[in-house]
């Protein structure tokens, strides 16, 4: 996956977040790849996140 395919995935998912508690704290490792200063280093963090 991509920053772009991430940060797509997260506008997405976004809508739920009203349904999931927590939503914020879970979906983190995956919004951390999505900044400009963060390598893109896929975890197993982000994997669960996914």
């Amino acid at each position: 996956m991509t920053a772009t395919e991430i940060r797509s995935f997260l506008g997405l998912a976004g809508y739920y977040r009203r349904f999931i508690e927590g939503f914020s704290r879970i979906v983190m490792p995956l919004t951390q790849l999505t900044r400009k200063d963060q390598p893109f280093v896929w975890t197993d963090a982000c994997e669960q996140s996914f």
